[in-house]
């Protein structure tokens, strides 16, 4: 069972990252003190400090920590599996986890993700993202003969078009669902760009 001070733990992180949200939205990152932080939050310094070192240990330690769970989600991708629901025009389960998982922490990946926030942290997703690509590739595809480009390139296109497309759905305000949108990106990756449009 959870303690008493496990929660109020809990419960403070989640004020703090909560704050620092509110003011990389208002102010970008670099403006921010320890100060506006604990008054944002409505906690004291002493509090902040058994927690954090300081404001940039608490933007890392946030963004590692959300990366982590994502991550969790990323690596069950399988390419197979995914081709499997295409060939019946349905979403691919993991991909609607993924969008899950980002509608969960949507204010998070907004503001860091955006024009105020921290181009750092797109970087190290598309990282991530490429690194398990390039580990998979070999997994779903032995011969490499069959591979018509070479794989940096669709690794860079595949991480960079998922980036975009998610940026995209922030923008406009997340009017699809996880499931149509994994159901877009579906259709996208196992048609190909040019028969999505219609025009083949």
């Amino acid at each position: 069972m959870e303690s008493k001070v496990d929660r109020r733990k809990i419960r403070t992180k989640n004020l703090l990252r909560r704050a620092l949200i509110e003011l990389i939205e208002e102010n970008g990152v670099e403006a921010i003190t320890v100060s506006d932080i604990t008054k944002k939050a409505d906690i004291n310094r002493g509090t902040f400090y058994l927690h954090y070192r300081d404001v940039s240990d608490l933007l890392e330690q946030n963004k590692h920590e959300i990366l982590e769970g994502l991550k969790d989600i990323i690596v069950n991708l399988n390419l197979p599996d995914l081709l499997v629901y295409a060939s019946k025009d349905e979403p691919y389960p993991t991909i609607i986890k993924v969008f899950e998982y980002f509608t969960v922490h949507t204010e998070f990946f907004k503001v860091i993700l955006g024009p105020k926030g921290d181009p750092s942290y797109s970087d190290q997703i598309k990282t991530f993202m490429k690194n398990q690509l390039m580990n998979k590739i070999p997994e779903w595809q032995p011969e490499e003969s069959k591979i018509i480009v070479p794989p940096g390139y669709l690794i860079a296109f595949i991480t960079s078009a998922n980036l975009g497309i998610l940026q995209h759905w922030f923008e406009t305000g997340l009017k699809e669902s996880p499931e149509e949108l994994a159901l877009i990106i579906t259709r996208m990756i196992s048609k190909g760009v040019l028969n999505t449009t219609g025009l083949l």
